[in-house]
């Protein structure tokens, strides 16, 4: 069950880490977005010399190389928290601030290594261990990876207190609220495995074998295990609470995008040097499966079309659809006019007073594939009640 969950923990910590790095990609100056990045990259490549099969690998080639690997990233992520916070709330001096906090990360980490170096076999194996807390080596290594992580988290969660407070966005709030108590439960533990190593140093006659100790350090995994899990989730509860709404965002636009494919084809077709260029092999031919760049393409080389029939739009065309009884005047006009400037445009014969057409459609990109949406099922229904009209005359004339 544990070796599951833990597996099921670092795939969730790959993921939102990946998640992440695409949307840094989008905005590449956004320190606070590259400080979250960061923090759940080193979350994420921690365990992993730990983790079943990997972890047998690591020790064949170096003993006690896993543990020291995990503390190492760990005390990384603290600092990538203490950035996020200082990035997004910290104000003026916020880079002076960063950079002393950088020094004392390297001072940290270059301690947990030389004790570890020096360390006996045993202790290298795992420092953090109760029964090795008695020897200095254990001790001064737990001491400086738990006291930088338990001075990053306490900024780090006051920071957070503070900006949850602050935060007029639901989601942000809860967000934050979520992480402060991840905060919170991490720098218990951390006070208290610390606190542990600190006693078994300084107090004589206390061994790792006495009660209090055994439970304090049966407090720590499991505050760690909760600590870790509730910060994923904080920082991800904004994504994942807009998926449903992105979902059904998605849903409309694929029917739009099916909606508009029989006027775009016709579009083309009169209009082959307007078609967009695009870097993705087989892009033009429209054999690549939904994406939104598909959709957007799709809206904007109608519009541009559009624009470029305006020479064949013919007057009398439009007397005659607006006296037709519709639903949708406005609609049904276009929708006249837009098919038979597409014949005109094959036929290569311009109107010498085109019909100037007023400016519709909507107010973004969205609307706009509405509004589109409605002139191509205008121009469906139009192409219908003319092949009905055809067959009915030719049933006649026989």
């Amino acid at each position: 069950m544990s070796t599951a969950f833990s597996l099921a923990l670092a795939v969730g910590l790959w993921w939102a880490a990946i998640a992440k790095l695409r949307h840094l990609r989008r905005s590449p100056g956004d320190r606070p977005l590259a400080a979250v990045t960061g923090l759940l990259f080193c979350l994420a490549i921690g365990p992993l010399p730990v983790l079943p099969g990997l972890n047998d690998l690591v020790e064949d080639a170096v003993p006690g190389l896993a543990k020291l690997w995990l503390n190492l990233f760990t005390v990384t992520a603290t600092y990538c928290l203490m950035a996020f916070y200082g990035y997004s709330v910290g104000g003026p001096g916020t880079e002076a601030r960063l950079r002393r906090r950088l020094f004392g990360l390297f001072a940290a980490q270059a301690v947990m290594i030389a004790a570890w170096s020096l360390a006996p076999l045993n202790i290298r194996l795992s420092p953090g261990a109760l029964e090795n807390l008695d020897d200095w080596h254990g001790a001064l290594f737990t001491v400086a990876a738990l006291g930088y992580m338990a001075f990053g988290l306490g900024q780090a969660f006051w920071w957070s207190v503070r900006y949850a407070r602050a935060a007029h966005r639901t989601r942000l709030r809860t967000s934050l609220r979520i992480v402060s108590v991840a905060l919170a439960a991490l720098l218990v533990a951390c006070l208290a495995k610390s606190g542990v190593a600190l006693a078994l140093g300084v107090v004589e006659g206390l061994r790792p074998e006495d009660e209090g100790l055994i439970l304090l350090s049966r407090v720590y995994p499991v505050l760690v295990l909760v600590g870790t899990t509730l910060i994923v989730i904080g920082f991800c509860y904004p994504a994942v609470a807009s998926l449903p709404g992105r979902v059904r965002q998605a849903r409309r636009r694929r029917r739009l995008y099916r909606t508009l494919g029989p006027l775009w084809l016709r579009m083309r077709e009169a209009f082959p040097h307007l078609v967009l260029d695009s870097d993705v092999p087989g892009f033009a031919g429209g054999w690549l499966p939904w994406t939104y760049r598909a959709y957007f393409r799709r809206v904007i080389e109608i519009r541009d079309m559009i624009v470029q029939l305006a020479p064949y739009y013919d007057p009398e065309v439009a007397v005659r659809a607006e006296g037709e009884q519709t639903a949708d005047p406005q609609i049904w006009v276009r929708a006249r006019l837009t098919e038979d400037a597409l014949r005109r445009k094959q036929a290569g014969l311009p109107v010498e007073e085109p019909y100037v057409l007023p400016a519709l459609g909507g107010d973004d990109l969205d609307s706009d594939a509405r509004w589109l949406a409605r002139l191509a099922r205008a121009m469906t229904d139009q192409s219908s009640v003319e092949a009905v009209s055809s067959s009915t005359s030719s049933i006649r004339n026989t």
